[in-house]
């Protein structure tokens, strides 16, 4: 007779090295996402001397960690190189060169941030992690903007935030507060709690920076989600949950200018209401942004192959366009932005990315209407979709953390959808290794690598920071220089 040998038996350190080895990568992805989400947007979102360096280290560490070569199709890894190669090509084909290449590598780091996200938010109890701490950091730039706000007793100032300008700060809270919002409908513990006290702060933030487009994307973002709430099934009152938020936010709105806080109570549109008063209308605001968008076309038209670079639209236009017409460096649309200092050359790359984008969350936003979920990666749609929107009508992603958050709120969003086939199954796995030698998986590490190449000659030439805001001008304070050319609204 022949004996049968016994079945091996299970290591007791399989189970625990299978759990390290998806958890680490969580903590540094995590960690990361924090960083360029809190820190990285205190250093005056993102233009601090060496802020975007530091940013650029810690974006190639969350590369590392997520391993996009394994989980990622070839087509997002290759759009996602080609708009930071060509943010680079950039300065090395146009007359201002190096100048203002912050906005260079402000471009790679979204790229690389996105990818770093993408590969890692593929489930949703990740997509939690994701929406959690955007939505924490949310609250975090809310207490910033609070405490120098109040201290200067006057409600009719408009919150700022480390942005330092008030559109930006209150594109900065559109997805904390629309996240923070779904977390709480959704009544998933421990993240409800998040929910329920982000959602207020961040509706109230956006209320007091008196950006008027900023309200109504809000407004928009947050009937949305009210919509939806109305569907989800199992409801589990997420209508009422959704409606008890609404009145919660208002009434933090309204508490927040007022006693104890203040000695008198001013309305929350103090601020709005001054700067109409001294002639910063919505109509006023709306003719200057058409204006500048005209303009923007006009350059764009002019040197449509490699734009005229960095920091040069003002100078560029002082010659195409009337005098009379307003000046400034910045397009207030961040698309004709790319157009005009880049040409098709930067333009093609990321508009077709920011397109690609935009479809898959319309296509995620219908996939859940239709199934009637409602979560946390609901959160980020829109919130993705709210940013994206502000980006036509400011210059938000000229803040380099303002840009990256976007982009880790988009990858997040819509992660399940850029995940390559199969990706992380035992037989994927197998089949890729038998055939990877002289297929994908090699040009996949490729692409990898030189978006990290790019990510990190990004990084080193945007050290110095800053946004600067004239061609052939010295360095000046991103504060004072944009309080003096941006436009108010």
């Amino acid at each position: 007779m022949t004996a049968l040998a016994a079945p091996p038996l299970a290591s007791p350190t399989t189970a625990p090295a299978a759990v390290s080895k998806g958890l680490v990568p969580g903590v540094i992805i995590g960690l990361a996402v924090a960083y360029l989400t809190m820190p990285f947007a205190q250093a005056t979102g993102g233009r601090d001397p060496w802020a975007v360096t530091k940013a650029g280290v810690v974006v190639l560490v969350a590369l590392v960690a997520a391993k996009p070569w394994e989980r990622l199709r070839v087509g997002t890894l290759a759009l996602a190189v080609a708009v930071a190669v060509a943010a680079i090509a950039v300065c090395l084909v146009t007359p201002p060169g190096w100048f203002d290449a912050t906005r260079a590598s402000a471009y790679g780091l979204a790229a690389g941030a996105f990818v770093a996200v993408a590969s890692y938010a593929r489930s949703v109890q990740r997509a939690y992690l994701i929406g959690g701490i955007v939505a924490v950091a949310g609250a975090v730039q809310f207490c910033w903007s609070f405490v120098a706000w109040w201290g200067g007793r006057d409600q009719s100032v408009p919150m700022v935030g480390t942005f330092y300008w008030h559109n930006q700060f209150a594109a900065f809270l559109l997805a904390p507060a629309l996240v923070a919002l779904a977390l709480l409908v959704r009544n998933r513990a421990p993240w409800r709690l998040v929910g329920w006290v982000v959602a207020p702060l961040a509706a109230a933030g956006i209320v007091y920076s008196s950006s008027r487009g900023g309200l109504g994307i809000l407004i928009g973002g947050w009937l949305l989600i009210g919509i939806l709430a109305c569907r989800v099934r199992p409801n589990r009152g997420a209508l009422v949950k959704w409606l008890a938020a609404s009145v919660l936010a208002a009434g933090v709105t309204l508490a927040i200018s007022g006693p104890p806080f203040f000695a008198s109570s001013a309305s929350p549109l103090a601020a709005t209401q001054a700067r109409a008063n001294a002639g910063d209308t919505a109509d006023a605001n709306s003719a200057y942004r058409v204006r500048m968008w005209h303009e923007a076309v006009i350059v764009f038209s002019h040197h449509p192959v490699a734009g005229v670079g960095y920091g040069a639209l003002e100078s560029s236009a002082v010659n195409l366009t009337p005098a009379t017409w307003p000046r400034s460096p910045l397009a207030h649309d961040d698309y004709l932005q790319a157009l005009a200092e880049g040409g098709l050359l930067l333009g093609v790359p990321f508009i077709g990315a920011c397109a690609a984008i935009g479809i898959g969350l319309l296509r995620s936003l219908r996939s859940r209407a239709r199934r009637r979920v409602l979560d946390a990666r609901t959160g980020l749609i829109v919130g993705a979709f709210a940013l994206m929107a502000h980006a036509v009508i400011d210059f938000d992603w000229t803040y380099p953390a303002l840009f990256t958050l976007a982009a880790v709120v988009s990858a997040a969003a819509i992660a399940p959808a850029l995940r390559r086939p199969g990706a992380g199954t035992p037989r994927a796995v197998g089949m890729d290794i038998d055939r990877s030698r002289f297929t994908r998986l090699p040009i996949r590490v490729a692409l990898v690598g030189v978006l990290a190449i790019a990510v990190a000659a990004g990084g080193i030439a945007g050290h110095r920071g800053s946004l600067q805001l004239g061609f052939g001008t010295k360095t000046v304070s991103p504060v004072a220089a944009t309080a003096t050319v941006a436009a108010t609204g």
